[in-house]
């Protein structure tokens, strides 16, 4: 209890140094927990399902020409069901699923859920090992209509009323009966869904292609019995394929498939493992940078704290007792920077859920509060026990004349860490941020200002002249046309023939009216658009692969069993944004204003956009209908860029702070401890430059390998991230070597400005205080 009492006097006795580490360890915690929580979500994806070590997701593999495509998620509807059927000691359930036949709203009444759905067969609650609550999915799934709800969509639809039975509608256009309810999926999982539709409500109507003929538009899993082989499993795959697979298909190109546990889903992918791998590096460098700084200022303060120590030991107290003591102090302190940090992360919780793209409930749920206890413990161990250890050594005669610990082998290091990881971050954050503007501004073939978009099909002509003229009439209406599709969102596929009817490859195709190109601000190079249903219009990474050369308007192109007139050339435009490479593209001639509406709007764009939904709202009652700017959907694509560079941001601004702490407690314990000898060397005729250039260069000897090393870091791993990018923004050498030379003059800088009082004093003063 006494060695208690002396750690608060210690702390109340400079209470602005202790303020000053309480506040940076309070960034540094919200930080770096934030971010190992966000890597601890990101690693325990599809960990919902029930035994989900023996779930597993379908792949498939196309070979075109004999180049293998990459492996795909997509499949064709019945490989689940073949692999059900044909290995029975492997294998007791599969499923399929689509998303896109289900994309539209779910209405109860006049009440719209835009909650996601998916398509499904009777044996899917079974494969996927989610828990039901009610209903039984195996009989009720193979009838056409049905719906099964999650428990949490149907607390919004219902209230506390019992779903089953209750009828709501898909789209006003079909009408549903709820036949069960089930465990809603958690946000952590690649298969999504609050309504699950029976998959024989699509085939009746005939909208999907369900069959061996192509139709890879199918998420598809299968659940192992205990103790299966996969391995075994995968290698018997292709040849139970090709008995299905139809002799016209084998000739135009090789399919198979194969099996792997779903975990490997989400954490294989490569995007994923980079940023996996990118934010755990920011959240130990922030941790360790953290600790390493608070150690450091510990370690500094050992010459005026000695004297203390020196009287604890005279009047019994252990070296084990003063280490016990130093560790209570850090103990107390950790706790304030803990209450600190748990303020910061739910005062800012919009910001911080936003940065972590999941809401802060997800982040330490339960089986995840591990994250930040383990980091609370690392902190914990790194600035207690490191100083602790220096302080329990000082010598009680430590009492009698002043301590003059000269030695550098604890501070050096430590600020070494510190310029090395501020300068990392600094670096990446540059990169990050340049990358940002260049995607959300860099010219992307077309243009997206003032653009508005929304979708909807008209079933006749009649209908799409009606819908023309009423947008055409609306007075803030500039400019207007219709496809199938747009860049942002993609386009379909279409196998492109040669002569002799091999496949040569595959192009996005799309439908246009005749002045869409024009609208989009696309450029024709050479010809025109197409105007007539033989004809079509094809890009330059097309004519490229066809081998046309300049020569390209009047060539053929032989497509969907059919012949068509190339009558122009488009300039290559982003398809998919800069994620993507040039793909090929293609696109017909369609009179019908349908599909995906395009409307470029006069200014005020916002205000001119809310009245467009408002009279769409009465023209088409009950229809599912809006329109949102194009704009707002690249930011969208881009998000997680954003959000990325906004925890580099925050980061890099913590990082900058914490070692600014730290570099003035080294500099003025450097000025302390050395005061004598920069008197000495005055009273002998050191001027103040003379002072000042010694204490910078021994500051620059630790500065100048620790920013080249975190220079180098943060490019490799900077051009790591970029490497998702199809065209990167201009980042040569030279700006990080700018940024190297604008941290180096700002650390000496610090040291010039905190050293300047001494430097600048009587030499008197310091020797008499000696």
């Amino acid at each position: 209890m006494k060695q208690f009492h002396y750690v608060i006097q210690t702390l109340l006795h400079v209470k602005k140094a202790h303020l000053l580490k309480v506040l940076s360890l309070g960034l540094a915690l919200a930080m770096s927990i934030l971010l190992f929580a966000r890597v601890a979500y990101e690693q325990s994806f599809d960990k919902c399902f029930r035994d989900y070590d023996r779930l597993c997701q379908v792949w498939s593999v196309f070979t075109l020409n004999g180049e293998e495509l990459e492996p795909q998620v997509q499949n064709v509807g019945p490989v689940a069901g073949a692999i059900l059927e044909n290995f029975p000691g492997e294998v007791e359930a599969a499923t399929s699923l689509c998303y896109y036949a289900v994309s539209h709203p779910l209405y109860n009444g006049t009440v719209r859920f835009d909650e996601a759905k998916v398509a499904a067969d009777s044996l899917f609650f079974r494969t996927m090992g989610i828990e039901v609550l009610g209903g039984d999915p195996e009989r009720d799934l193979a009838q056409r209509d049905v719906v099964f709800l999650s428990d949490r969509l149907a607390r919004r639809m219902f209230g506390d009323e019992n779903p089953v039975g209750k009828v709501i509608s898909y789209n006003h256009e079909i009408e549903l009966t709820a036949k069960g309810t089930y465990a809603a999926l958690p946000d952590n999982s690649t298969v999504s869904g609050d309504a699950v539709i029976s998959m024989p409500t699509l085939w009746t109507r005939g909208q999907m292609n369900y069959s061996w003929n192509g139709g890879d538009s199918y998420p598809e899993y299968v659940r192992l019995r205990p103790d299966a082989d996969i391995d075994a499993l995968n290698a018997r795959m292709e040849a139970m394929i090709q008995q299905y697979l139809p002799e016209e298909e084998k000739k135009t190109y090789h399919y198979t498939a194969f099996v792997q546990p779903i975990r490997d889903t989400y954490r294989g992918y490569e995007e994923v493992g980079r940023m996996t791998a990118i934010l755990s590096i920011l959240g130990v460098s922030v941790l360790l940078i953290a600790a390493f700084n608070y150690a450091l200022i510990s370690v500094s303060s050992l010459s005026r704290r000695a004297k203390a120590v020196g009287v604890h030991k005279c009047n019994g107290a252990s070296g084990a007792t003063i280490f016990f003591m130093f560790l209570g102090e850090t103990a107390v302190i950790i706790l304030l920077s803990v209450l600190l940090a748990v303020a910061l992360l739910f005062g800012f919780r919009d910001f911080v859920e936003d940065t972590a793209s999941t809401t802060l409930g997800n982040l330490f749920a339960a089986e995840r509060l591990w994250v930040p206890l383990l980091t609370v413990a690392v902190l914990f161990l790194i600035g207690g026990v490191l100083p602790g250890r220096l302080f329990a050594r000082i010598p009680v005669s430590q009492v009698f004349h002043r301590y003059t610990e000269g030695k550098k082998g604890w501070k050096r290091p430590l600020l070494f860490v510190q310029f090395a990881g501020v300068t990392f971050f600094a670096g990446l954050m540059y990169l990050i941020m340049a990358q940002y503007d260049f995607v959300m501004s860099h010219d992307m073939g077309f243009k997206v200002e003032r653009m508005a978009f929304g979708h909807r099909y008209f079933k006749t002509q009649e209908e799409c002249d009606r819908a023309y003229t009423f947008f055409r009439g609306l007075p803030y209406v500039e400019d207007l046309s219709s496809a199938d599709s747009n860049p942002l969102d993609g386009y379909s596929g279409t196998f492109i023939t040669g002569e002799n009817g091999q496949q040569l490859f595959s192009s996005r195709i799309d439908m246009f009216q005749e002045n869409y190109p024009a609208l989009m601000g696309m450029v024709l190079k050479q010809g025109r658009v197409p105007r007539s249903s033989d004809e079509l219009v094809v890009n330059e990474t097309f004519a490229a692969l066809m081998r046309w050369g300049d020569d390209v308007v009047g060539r053929r192109v032989h497509t969907m069993g059919q012949d068509y007139t190339v009558t122009g050339l488009l300039k290559d435009f982003r398809i998919g944004g800069f994620y993507e490479e040039p793909m090929p593209y293609l696109a017909l001639y369609t009179r019908r204003f349908s599909g995906a509406l395009h409307l470029r709007l006069k200014e005020p764009f916002a205000e001119n956009l809310a009245r467009l939904n408002q009279a769409v709202g009465e023209a088409f009652p009950g229809a599912d209908f809006h329109f949102t700017p194009v704009q707002q959907k690249m930011e969208r694509m881009y998000n997680p860029v954003r959000v990325f560079r906004n925890a580099t941001i925050v980061a890099g601004v913590v990082m900058f702070f914490i070692m600014l702490l730290g570099l003035v407690g080294y500099t003025a314990d450097e000025v302390q401890r050395r005061s004598k000898e920069i008197a000495v060397r005055k009273v002998n005729g050191a001027g103040l430059g003379d002072i000042l250039r010694l204490l910078s260069t021994g500051i620059l000897q630790v500065a100048l390998p620790s920013v080249v090393i975190g220079t180098a870091l943060s490019a490799y791993f900077g051009y790591a991230w970029l490497g998702q990018f199809a065209e990167q923004a201009a980042i040569r050498p030279m700006h990080f070597a700018g940024i190297a030379s604008g941290l180096l003059s700002l650390i000496v800088l610090t040291v010039v400005v905190k050293a300047w009082r001494i430097a600048a004093g009587n030499p008197a003063n310091s020797i008499k205080a000696e």
